[in-house]
């Protein structure tokens, strides 16, 4: 039975893919965050092969309760997503700008799109050690790459998905000569889906679309799988 976790799946691009992988006959253990969302909850009653387990990343309590919680219903994990992320609250000025710059916020969003993505992996590692793939996927961004950032604002996201892409160099240093393999995926501009399961009108890809990308990645061995990259929807690789 192939397993895989994954993290922030109560709608949108992490539901999508954990509707996906489990068509594709996946055990999906998909975390819950958003309880003003019932859509991961009318998901897991269509199909029994999605789990929804409470986790929020930016809880050290959650993530351990979370992993105890999968533990009771299985021994493995084939796979982590790691797909939670926190774009929200007012816009982050500009250094030099009008409106401060909320550092509170900024510690948040380090504490669920950096910090959180990295304690989830470590907290997981067991399950993943006994599991065939030993396979770690993150949602990233292109405005994660330094090289090829050009926003003059924006500090929460932009910078805690530069760091974010650091863990996971160091835990691909650390974990690669044991077997692991790592995605990093860049979905694009993806339309938010509301709590009754439409999708606002801004944004290029619906949910689906861009999922359909990111697990056919996720589940395709590479021949160079030594190679540290960054691809998106089009496929195409991304300098760091």
């Amino acid at each position: 039975m192939k397993t895989v976790l994954i993290t922030g799946a109560d709608r949108g691009l992490g539901l999508a893919m954990a509707k996906a992988l489990a068509k594709k006959g996946f055990t999906v253990f998909a975390g819950r965050f958003n309880t003003e969302y019932d859509l991961l909850l009318k998901a897991a009653a269509e199909d029994p092969r999605i789990i929804p387990v409470t986790l929020d990343t930016a809880s050290d309590s959650s993530i351990t309760n979370a992993y105890e919680s999968v533990c009771k219903m299985t021994d493995h994990l084939d796979m982590a997503v790691s797909d939670a992320a926190y774009m929200g609250g007012p816009p982050s000025s500009e250094i030099m700008g009008s409106m401060p710059i909320d550092y509170e916020l900024l510690d948040y969003s380090f504490q669920v799109n950096s910090l959180g993505a990295l304690k989830v992996m470590e907290t997981f590692l067991p399950l993943l050690d006994r599991g065939e793939m030993k396979r770690m996927c993150f949602i990233s961004s292109e405005v994660s790459s330094i090289i090829n950032m050009r926003r003059s604002s924006g500090f929460r996201y932009t910078m805690s998905k530069s760091a974010l892409n650091m863990a996971i160099k160091i835990l691909y240093n650390t974990l690669y000569d044991e077997g692991y393999t790592f995605r990093i995926y860049h979905p694009g501009w993806v339309r938010r889906e509301l709590p009754d399961g439409s999708l606002a009108e801004t944004g290029r890809l619906t949910p689906d679309c861009s999922a359909a990308v990111a697990v056919d990645d996720f589940l395709k061995d590479r021949p160079d799988e030594m190679r540290f990259v960054m691809t998106d929807w089009q496929k195409r690789e991304w300098v760091f």
